[in-house]
């Protein structure tokens, strides 16, 4: 790559978009510029680059002629004093800017005479004070940054009106470096390992959050981990000695409690009461009615996040579900407007033809089975029966033989231990039947937002719900430091199923997670008096910021966490607005079963006069470093809701390999109101300039396969 940066389509976008524009100009800054027409009272027509405005000049001077001028004031009218004789078109850009600094009686050092060249070319106004700053800043630049990275950085400070200071020199440099984020994390990691300096708590913390980037899919491997345990267990053919290693993990991580052993585990599991999934959203809204004011506040959040991520709900049920928990202010609230609220919601449901996704599980149900009176029973029984039929996860042959096996029951005559022993056959048929799902089909989710793993987990009894994720995390870490074989290979599989299992919207809730574990909208949300503190604090980036002001932590482990936080202030810094047009610059570590890549991505738009983003028309471009099709840059172009795709790449297959993936874009599209004009594959050398857009780094390899659909 011949760029370290991504600023270049930048400072092009910027350049495009000024040029309509009013120009800005601050009181003591220089420009190049040219009178194009003299008025009366010495008012004149100057042109700076692109732009033309009226200023009034101190002196008379004449059309057509090119010098420096200085601002000398703004209001009322902006007034210009001449710096320098008449500039001869025909010279040195070399003679131009000795003239310059001549007239600023600035020193003609070779980082000063880089900066005055650079904004003389981009007809960036200066002032005397910013150029000697920016000499300062440039003088001190990082090891692996170029002097075109340090001067784009410049420009934006000027054009953001930032001050010319190293924090934010820095937060622009790293935030269009290409250099991989992956990798600073990486040494992060490994610099707080060795940094005995620190509280074990801070470290611990920091490493935990560090692990949630690292490995994205680690609880649906975990899910897969449980479920394959879950049928050594049940497998008459496993060892004991294999079986007792297994209830051991187990134990370690928290799934069964500590007087379990190999004989009486499902029996474990079957005593207590269980709890329900703490994403379900049926759980949030009963939990809601009788919360405190506090904790009204933290579940209406997770309330929101729970409907934005059930798939069972159409886009116009999202907004008019998340319209009505918008205008609720929960620090305010009572009993009675939570009773209230939760009426709404379930009113809404119910219009929506929605009510499932608010009804007890399957797993629910049999868990309280035991405790149903005699005379409910029948009624009890259709309602478990109508919720297996209902439930989406299980196969049609699954279900036939849950209610094969409820049949069983007579609602007459029945006992105890008639009812026990038919609650213990349906849960080890649930469990094989959910086992299977969450080892082949991790993602899936029912009607009611549940996935597999989840529902193992209640069959399983672990009580304390909200911390599943976190339970299943740990079983993977236990299970994969395990030196046994046998443990061994069961890892690697779960871990090939769920890489198997991996789609697109796997990667977009991975991405998803990923930007809100770095808590690169952390200062926006601190705002957001419904936001969940405590997550918010759990971010790394907050995490960070207490690193930064930690007196224990060691210079190198700072100088990196700095790093990090500059990254993620750049990205916000490169992103942006001007008039209507919007820009978002973002770059996401990700980290699949050991490819590490750096995703790219640049956004740009417009927004509506309601300030919502305009969808009919936008220009998103990717940069991506894959393991087989190596250097990839996806542009794509939206106008009226009509797509064009152009996939930049050497690969001279790429077009073959491609055709057949087509009509799934298409369908995809389509689905989303927009449709498809065409796919193209390109080579770099056909448009030479899309290369240098956007830029990452990729590490760590394996030798082939094939890689992640966009």
């Amino acid at each position: 790559m011949a760029y370290t940066s991504f600023s270049s389509v930048q400072m092009q976008q910027n350049q495009s978009i000024n040029t309509q524009q009013p120009v800005a100009l601050k009181q003591g800054q220089v420009f190049h510029g040219t009178i194009k027409q003299l008025f009366p009272d010495n008012q004149a027509e100057v042109q700076l680059g692109g732009h033309r405005f009226m200023a009034k000049l101190e002196v008379p001077m004449q059309a057509g002629n090119a010098h420096y001028f200085q601002v000398t004031g703004i209001e009322p009218d902006l007034q210009l004093k001449v710096v320098s004789g008449p500039i001869n078109q025909t010279g040195t850009l070399t003679q131009q800017i000795n003239q310059l600094l001549d007239s600023m009686q600035l020193p003609k050092t070779s980082e000063m005479q880089q900066i005055a060249a650079y904004f003389l070319k981009e007809n960036v106004p200066m002032s005397k004070e910013q150029l000697t700053q920016a000499e300062q800043l440039v003088k001190q630049l990082p090891v692996g940054v170029t002097m075109k990275d340090a001067l784009h950085a410049l420009q934006k400070i000027i054009d953001l009106k930032m001050p010319m200071q190293q924090d934010t020199f820095q937060a622009l440099i790293q935030g269009g470096m290409k250099q991989g984020f992956t990798q600073t994390i990486d040494a992060l990691r490994q610099l707080l390992q060795q940094d005995t300096s620190l509280s074990p708590a801070i470290r611990n913390q920091l490493l935990q959050q560090l692990q949630l980037l690292a490995k994205p899919f680690e609880t649906e491997t975990g899910g897969a981990i449980l479920a394959k345990i879950i049928q050594s267990l049940t497998d008459a053919n496993t060892a004991s000695t294999d079986k007792n290693s297994l209830i051991q993990m187990l134990k370690e991580s928290g799934i069964l409690p500590k007087n379990a052993n190999i004989f009486n585990w499902s029996t474990t599991a079957l005593q207590g009461q269980s709890v329900p999934p703490s994403n379900s959203i049926g759980h949030l809204l009963h939990q809601i009615q009788t919360a405190t004011a506090k904790e009204a506040i933290q579940l209406i959040s997770q309330l929101q996040t729970a409907i934005t991520n059930n798939d069972n709900l159409t886009d116009s049920q999202r907004a008019e579900l998340q319209q009505n928990l918008v205008k609720f202010n929960a620090a305010q609230s009572s009993q009675q407007t939570l009773s209230t609220l939760v009426k709404e919601l379930q009113g809404q449901l119910g219009r929506m033809s929605q009510m499932s996704i608010t009804a007890p599980s399957t797993t629910q149900l049999l868990q309280s089975m035991q405790s149903v009176n005699q005379k409910d029973m029948p009624d009890f029984i259709n309602q478990l029966k109508a919720s297996i039929e209902s439930q989406s996860l299980l196969s049609a042959s699954q279900k036939e033989t849950l209610i094969n096996t409820l049949g069983k029951l007579s609602l007459t005559n029945n006992t105890p231990q008639s009812i026990q022993i038919l609650v213990k056959e349906l849960h080890g048929q649930l469990m094989q039947a959910f086992s299977q799902i969450a080892e082949h089909q991790p993602f899936k989710i029912d009607e009611q937002n549940i996935t597999a793993k989840q529902h193992l987990m209640t069959l399983m009894n672990v009580v304390n719900t909200a911390t599943d994720d976190m339970t299943l995390r740990g079983l993977t870490q236990i299970t994969s430091k395990s030196a046994e074989p046998f443990i061994q290979q069961l890892v690697s599989q779960a871990e090939q199923n769920v890489h198997n299992a991996i789609d697109s919207k796997a990667l977009e809730s991975a991405m998803k997670q990923t930007l809100q574990n770095l808590g690169l909208s952390y200062e926006a949300k601190l705002l957001d008096k419904t936001a969940d503190m405590q997550q918010l604090a759990g971010q790394l980036k907050p995490q960070l910021l207490s690193l930064l002001q930690d007196p224990t932590a060691s210079n190198a482990t700072k100088a990196v966490a700095e790093q990090i936080v500059a990254r993620m202030n750049g990205m916000q810094y490169l992103s942006g607005e001007n008039g209507p047009q919007h820009q978002l610059i973002m770059q996401i570590p990700l980290e699949f079963f050991g490819r590490k890549t750096d995703a790219t991505l640049q956004w740009n738009g417009r927004m509506k006069d309601n300030g919502k983003i305009d969808a009919d028309y936008a220009r998103i471009l990717f940069y991506l470093q894959l393991n087989s099709l190596q250097e990839t840059v996806v542009d794509m172009q939206v106008q009226s809701r009509v797509v064009t795709v152009t996939v930049y790449n050497e690969n001279h297959q790429l077009k073959e390999l491609a055709e057949p993936l087509k009509i799934a874009l298409k369908k995809g599209l389509s689905s989303h109101d927009y449709q498809l004009s065409g796919v193209f594959m390109k080579k770099f050398a056909e448009n030479q300039p899309v290369k240098t857009t956007l830029t990452a780094k990729t590490s760590k390899g394996d030798n082939g396969g094939v890689d992640i659909r966009i």
